[in-house]
């Protein structure tokens, strides 16, 4: 399938030059940018962040003369359809959300206008939601935590860090994701020797195997299971914000893996590029991560924010998975999938 498609990619490149698509006029300064954002009058974008189109709220009162258009999509198959009639020349939104395992896609097909000197734009936003070469922006983060029944885990064995997985007493009780994202963004810190260790002793604890995490969260508010080892912090976030009386809670460990979630590129050849980066930019701020805190995916490198405030309370340290987490994931995901003698995903 992937094989397939690349071949995809390679026709278009050579069928379709770089020169072929729309360039993209982008201004120079900030004020420039606003300016003509304000002439361009409307903005589109199209992600996961489409689903909860109040998140622009904000941004609508800062720009009332800047529509913003959002769509919801997901899947692999959306970004494959938008790389391809990007390659094609037809540019449907200014703003997209390219998946990590897509993005040296889009950057090989030239799709993506940049490199965008986003710290020079946005100096007040922190540098990691920024992609090295100045092609994607993070909007969306997440953590990988521990989620917990109240009422069936008593308070002294809440768990406080990743060993607390391995205690007998949790044989055949915890729930371990089965695709194994949780352990794999501890990578930085713990080095592929010592996460396949982990997953060895863990798997010696009998784990209970769950895939869907928002139907791991459903099943943990009602008993099914008293701990998710590894769990999304917006996933139970939701669960929390849908029904705040939900018998589910969080802990932290020490080492707290950071993904990053939505990350956005200006398509070259859009319709309002100078509006897309004010967009774009805005969302990474602060002033547009209060939104995303509401949601469970903002950023936890913004001085103040939800999940700033939420790793400083239990004194747990950050691991940034990083830019290049499409680099060595995947193949640390089948290894650690191997050790449990679980089928590996094709």
């Amino acid at each position: 399938m992937i094989t397939a498609y690349l071949f995809l990619v390679a026709f278009y490149v050579l069928a379709f030059s770089t020169e072929g698509i729309s360039q993209t006029r982008i201004g120079k300064t900030r004020a420039e940018i606003e300016k003509l954002a304000v002439k361009e009058g409307a903005v589109s974008i199209a992600g996961s962040l489409g689903r909860d189109k109040w998140l622009f709220d904000g941004f609508t009162k800062k720009f009332p003369t800047i529509k913003v258009e959002a769509t919801y999509t997901s899947g692999a198959g959306v970004q494959e359809r938008v790389l391809s009639e990007a390659l094609a020349g037809v540019v449907q939104f200014d703003v997209f959300d390219v998946g990590a395992p897509m993005q040296e896609n889009f950057m090989k097909a030239g799709v993506i206008a940049g490199p965008i000197e986003w710290r020079k734009l946005f100096p007040d936003v922190p540098e990691v939601h920024f992609s090295p070469g100045g092609h994607f922006v993070a909007a969306g983060f997440n953590l990988r935590v521990f989620a917990y029944n109240p009422s069936l885990v008593p308070r002294a064995r809440v768990p406080k860090d990743w060993v607390d997985c391995l205690d007998p007493y949790w044989r055949g009780k915890l729930a371990v994701d089965s695709q194994p994202k949780p352990l794999s963004g501890l990578y930085k810190a713990w080095g592929e020797k010592r996460i396949l260790k982990f997953a060895a002793d863990l798997k010696n604890n009998q784990p209970i195997w769950v895939r869907d995490q928002t139907k791991a969260m459903t099943q943990l508010a009602v008993g099914e299971f008293p701990i998710i080892c590894g769990a999304n912090y917006a996933s139970l976030q939701t669960l929390l914000r849908r029904d705040p009386k939900a018998n589910a809670a969080l802990a932290l460990p020490r080492e707290v893996p950071v993904p990053l979630g939505e990350t956005l590129a200006v398509l070259k050849g859009s319709r309002s590029p100078n509006a897309a980066v004010l967009l774009a930019g805005w969302l990474a701020s602060a002033e547009g991560q209060k939104a995303l805190d509401r949601t469970g995916r903002g950023s936890p490198f913004i001085e103040g924010g939800e999940k700033s405030k939420v790793l400083k309370e239990s004194g747990a340290t950050p691991i940034f998975e990083g830019w290049d987490r499409a680099e060595y994931e995947p193949m640390l995901l089948d290894k650690i999938i191997a050790t449990w003698g679980l089928p590996v995903a094709k």
